[in-house]
Order: structure tokens, then sequence, then C-alpha cells
């Protein structure tokens, strides 16, 4: 599969897992009414990818993809994670990194936050020269963390400023986050300051525009 189109594949399937993550979060401050299918997220992904690429006739490691989705669609989540931790350790094209952003979200899907949020940190850091794949990979994992509870509000701001940069591909979703991380720690001004300028940025996507809104007719801004 030429590169363009394993990069293509890769983003469509890391936006649903992205946008998965955003709907629990939204859904516990009912700013935003979501309507979500109960399916399990990478079937949804694999679903869309195979309509859009058909992939299962691309080369042996897609196969081995598609087979991987299946598994996790029939119930049998072990099997699934087990072959998506093999295709991501000896896949010699983009199915490898698809694989690894799969098996974290599986984990996280059976309830194991804790190592989906490490291995979004490890994928991360490989990844570190791609700002793309690194800075998804961080927003995805700090997502988990945030609705796992529990989490280091300093260390999670931390790690989001460099992604809030201008310049990057995710900083949209860096600041939603970093208001939500305001939000949950009690800073209302913070919060509205990063709602605010959210809400009011004509480059950001209009959905998150959307969200920032109702979430300051919450705050009562």
């Amino acid at each position: 599969m030429a590169d363009h189109t394993e990069d293509a594949l890769i983003r469509e399937v890391n936006d649903e897992l992205r946008e998965e993550q955003m709907m629990k979060l939204w859904q516990r401050y009912g700013g935003v009414l979501v309507v979500v299918a109960i399916v399990i997220v990478v079937i949804v992904a694999g679903y869309q990818g195979w309509k859009a690429y058909d992939i299962s006739t691309r080369t042996s490691e897609g196969g081995r993809f598609q087979n991987a989705l299946q598994l996790a669609q029939s119930g049998d989540t072990a099997a699934a994670l087990s072959a998506m931790s093999a295709l991501s350790n000896d896949a010699a094209s983009g199915y490898g990194m698809l694989a690894q952003f799969q098996e974290a979200a599986l984990l996280n899907k059976q309830g194991d936050a804790v190592n989906a949020a490490l291995l979004y940190q490890k994928i991360a850091r490989e990844n570190i020269g791609n700002v793309a794949f690194s800075g998804l990979a961080n927003i995805l994992g700090i997502m988990v963390e945030i609705n796992a509870g529990g989490y280091d509000p300093k260390a999670l701001e931390f790690r989001l400023t460099s992604i809030a940069d201008d310049v990057h591909p995710y900083r949209y979703s860096a600041r939603e986050l970093l208001g939500i991380i305001a939000l949950e720690a009690g800073d209302s001004e913070k919060a509205k300051a990063a709602f605010t300028n959210l809400s009011n940025d004509d480059t950001a996507p209009k959905g998150l525009r959307e969200r920032a809104k109702n979430l300051l007719q919450r705050l009562g801004a």
C-alpha cells in the first residue's frame, strides 16, 4: 500500500478514537447531546477503513489488521489484543502504527486505562520526531487519563503545553483539554478563559467551538 494511503487510513481511524474519548468527557458535563452507537470503536473505525481503502486485499499486513478487528468484533478481546500487539511489533508498513493505536484503544475499552495510557505515552515517545503521531498519542492518552480520574493536573498541563502551540496540528484539542483540566481542578476563571478563546477562534473546528460555547453557558459566562 502506498504511504499516503496508509497515512490517510491512520488519520481516519485515530480521528475516531479521539472522538470516542472526547464524547466521554462531554457526556460527563452534560454540555452536549451525544448519540453514540454502543459498539467497539475499533470496529467502527475498521469498517470505515475497509470501505475507503479495501485494506483486506492490499497487503498481508492489511489482512492481519482486518483479522484482529474481526476478533474484537466477535468479543475475543484477548486474542484481538495479542494480534494487534504482534502486528505492531513486526509490521513494515503503517499498519504497525495503526495497530499500536488500536491496541491502546482495546486496552481502554476493556477497562485497563492505566496500560492504555502507558501505551499511548510509549507511542508518543517513539514518534517524538513526528509531531502529528506523537501529538495524537498524547491527546488520546490524556483523554484516557482524564476519563479515568485520579490524574496529576500539572503533569497533564505540562504535556499539553507544547501541543497547544499555534503551529501544532492538534493545538485545538490540546487547548480544549487544558480547559477541561482547569474546570475539574475548580479553576473556573482559567476554564472560562480557555473556552472563551476557543469559542471565538474562527480557525478552530466548528464542533469544538460549539462545545466551548456550551461549557461557557454552563459556567455562567
